[in-house]
Formats: C-alpha cells, structure tokens, sequence
C-alpha cells in the first residue's frame, strides 16, 4: 500500500478483498499530508479527526457487510470553494476566512453517501479568480513536479494532492478550465462533465459564473473520473439548472476500443494559443489515436474567434452580483489586483451582456454541427506547460526567442484552450500526453457532445492506457 503509486480503482478494489482498511488507509495519507504539505501547500484545512472517524465508520461497515461501493472508505480532498459542514470553508478569501457553512454541498454529500473519507480542504486562487493557486492570504501551492512552479487554478491545491498523492481524488470547480488546467500543468487527469450534470448547490456564490462554472473531478486516472463522477452525478431538486437526463455508466465503455471512431481537430483557433513543444505532443497523441483505428478530420468553427470575448464578459457579469455586498463593505479584504478587475467588471453594460449571449448561441450551434461530424474533438489542455512563480508575477514568460505575456485583452492565456467547453456547456477531459524538455506535464484536452461522457471516457481511457503517461510520478519523495 504506496500512495505515491495507488489509484483509486485499486484502492478500492483492495478495500473490497479485505486487503486494506479504510482506517489504514486513511491513515497512511494523513501521515504522507504531515510530510509533504507543509513544502507543496495543497491544503488549507486537514480534517484529521473528522477523516479519522469517517474511515472508522466505514470500516464497521464493510466489517458487517454493508459495502457501499467503489467510493466506500477513499480518502479525498474538495477545493474548499464548496461548503462543507461544520469545517471552514474560505473560498481562498479573507472575507469567508472564518465561514464555516450548516450544511454540506450537494457534491460533498453525495460523496459522503458513496462512503468517501474526506481529508481536507485545498487551496485555490482567491474567489477561484485566477488560474495560478498564487494565494495572497493562504499561501502558493506549489507544483509537485517542479516546487519552483504553479499548479495551475482555481484548482490548483485539488490537482496538486492528487498528483503528489496526497489524496485519491479530489473535487474542484471550473468556470474558464479551473479542473481541466491544473490537471494539466500536474499530469493528472481532470474531467468536467457537461453543464448540468453535476449541481452546484453548495459552492460559494461568486467563485464562478451562473452559467459558465462546472464542477468536476481529477483523479490519476480516467477510470477513477468516471468512478468519481458516477458518484456524484445526478439532478438535483435544490439546482434549477441541474439537467435531469439520465445518469449512465460512466465505466461501460471503457476498454472497448475506439476503431472507427472520428476525430476532430480545430487548428485555426488552437495551435496559435500553443507553443512547439505542446503542439508536438499533441500531434503525437493524435498520431497514437490514428494507430488505434480512429480518423482525424480537419474543423473549422465560425465565430470561434469571438469564444474569449464571450467567456469574460459572461462570467465576469454573473460573478460580479454575489460580489456586489462586499465590494461595497468590504472593498479592502479583496487583493488589489482582483479588487480592480472586480470594479472593472461593473463597467460592462447591459447590452455587451446580451449581444454575448447572442453570439454564444452561434458559436453553440457551430459546436453542435462539428459534432454531427465526429464523435470528439482534440486540442491542446493548456497552451505551455506549468510557469515558474517568477513568470507568474512579472507577467510574462520567455520562449524560443519570443516574450508571451501570461493575460491579455482576450483574459488569461492558461484558460484560453479550455474557455470553449465553458461557453458551449459541453463536457471535456484532460489528460497527460507528454512531458515538456523540462519534465513538464502536458496536456491533451478531449471533448464531446452534451451528455456523452461514456465516449469521452472511451477514447480518453484508450489514449491513456495507449501512452501510458499516467503512470510517471513526480519527485516529492
């Protein structure tokens, strides 16, 4: 029993022989938290005891036949931007620093119910604005494969604990690719499903957009998103917006192969947003996936240009009305940078609003067309691998001769990849596809139709048991 090489498929199978305990194991990653955390700041809250006591009572559990399946006695962490009951929950903000909620989100409950042993809660951007886990008031969380380097964000702390196996799996949010790149920028996998599938009830209002923000899961594997997410997928009666289609298998397709399958690729939008070396393993993953009998077809989407606009001036609008209360009492408890984006966002008018919604029902139908034409579409994850913090704060990094700014006019560059499954609602998956000259994750981001998860998982499962990327492990010791 390694953390450091257990997933969560063989963690539960071992629990289910009777190999393992729930209390062992739970154990053994609250020891490897006390000796790694205090360098990678992942967590902001370690609920030792209440993790303790959760394991013991999944241990009489199963003891006494009652076995809940494949989630019973896991350790997990949830980025702490969703509520967890009786245990502060502070949004990665000095406003919500002492908030602790009545009640559990409707995710966190959910996992409860599948049997899951929650460790803690990890680190993020402030109000999940951000995509570097550079935290002005919890610190940075450091990238366990370089410590010099970002997790990525919002969900920067969720990825790094899985990655340095400091949880099995874990829960995060995504409104511009807050899952999708820190699973990236770690080389993890990071799957948000379609919007509506999972509820939202439960996160804190005015960490993403109303109709912008996910929640997903990332794990080390994709068949261990697809045994997080059968778990807390679902309608939910609380979430209007929560989608009452039938909840699948998650698992049913995975190993049958994707021969015969269509890929789609957009250039014209991504490979300007990527630099060589991701636009190398890219091109070889989808190499890989032509070896194992699917064709690759060229897509060009209208509008696409006009995505960046779309995603900030939606999320940036929706976010802002929970805000509102403490912009005007509590303006000095927000970090100056997101003080002023926040006031930024105050100025967008109306009509700006609507004429986004407008071009994102173009940009949906463009979307929903392409896939008439392919079963998925394949892109970079995240356009360059994980920054130095340096990087992170001067603005900008340095490549083969050439200075990229880190944010621009169209937002931030590590959401840029991501953004569209945002705007368009449908579901995506990161998955590592290489590794940079430095020994960097990289990414390979797979999306689908709306509701078709189980053939995302398909081909995402296939490319990754074809690469076999996920089974490198980062030097945390």
């Amino acid at each position: 029993m390694d953390p450091e090489e257990l997933t969560l498929a063989e963690a539960a199978r071992r629990i289910r022989a009777r190999e393992v305990s729930p209390l062992e194991l739970t154990r053994a990653y609250l020891e490897r938290i006390d000796r790694l955390d205090p360098d990678l700041n992942t967590f902001v809250t370690v609920m030792r005891e209440q993790a303790l006591a959760a394991a013991g009572r999944c241990e009489a559990d199963i003891a006494a036949g009652r076995y809940c399946g494949a989630l019973h006695g896991i350790p997990v962490s949830i980025k702490d931007s969703l509520a967890t009951a009786g245990v502060r929950t502070t949004a990665g903000a000095r406003h919500l620093s002492d908030w602790v909620p009545d009640e559990d989100a409707t995710v966190v409950a959910r996992l409860k119910q599948a049997g899951a042993v929650i460790l803690g809660k990890t680190n993020m951007n402030e109000w999940a604005a951000g995509c570097t886990t550079i935290n002005p008031y919890y610190g940075t969380t450091r990238n366990p494969w370089d410590r010099d380097r970002v997790s990525g964000g919002s969900s920067g702390g969720s990825a790094a604990s899985v990655a340095a196996g400091l949880a099995l799996g874990s829960i995060g949010t995504d409104n511009a690719g807050s899952v999708r790149n820190p699973a990236s920028l770690c080389g993890v996998v990071g799957l948000k499903a379609t919007y509506g599938r999972v509820s939202r009830v439960g996160g804190v209002a005015g960490t993403g957009g109303y109709s912008t923000d996910h929640f997903g899961v990332l794990t080390r594997t994709v068949r261990d998103s697809a045994l997080m997410l059968q778990a807390i997928a679902g309608v939910d009666p609380r979430d209007p917006l929560s989608s009452d289609a039938p909840v699948p298998n998650f698992s049913g397709q995975l190993g049958e192969g994707v021969a015969g399958l269509k890929v789609g690729v957009i250039r014209d939008y991504f490979d300007g947003l990527a630099v060589d070396e991701v636009k190398e393993s890219v091109a070889g993953a989808v190499k890989l996936l032509e070896s194992l009998g699917v064709s690759v077809q060229e897509l060009s989407i209208p509008c696409m240009e006009h995505v960046p606009m779309v995603q900030l001036v939606t999320a940036r609008a929706e976010n802002l009305s929970p805000a509102e209360a403490f912009l005007r009492t509590r303006p000095r408890d927000y970090s100056p940078e997101l003080l002023y984006r926040q006031v930024r966002a105050l100025a967008i008018p109306a009509h700006a609003y609507v004429t986004a919604q407008r071009v994102r029902r173009l940009i949906c139908q463009a979307f929903d067309r392409a896939f008439e034409q392919v079963d998925v579409i394949v892109s970079p994850a995240v356009g360059m691998p994980a920054e130095t913090i340096e990087e992170c704060e001067r603005g900008y990094v340095e490549t083969a001769g050439r200075r990229i700014p880190l944010q621009d006019a169209r937002g931030t560059r590590g959401t840029l990849c991501t953004i569209p499954f945002n705007v368009t609602g449908a579901p995506a998956i990161s998955v590592p596809c290489g590794f940079s000259a430095r020994g960097l994750p990289i990414g390979l981001q797979i999306a689908a139709p709306h509701f078709e998860e189980p053939a995302l998982l398909r081909v995402a499962h296939a490319y990754e048991q074809a690469a076999g990327w996920h089974t490198r492990r980062p030097p945390v010791g």
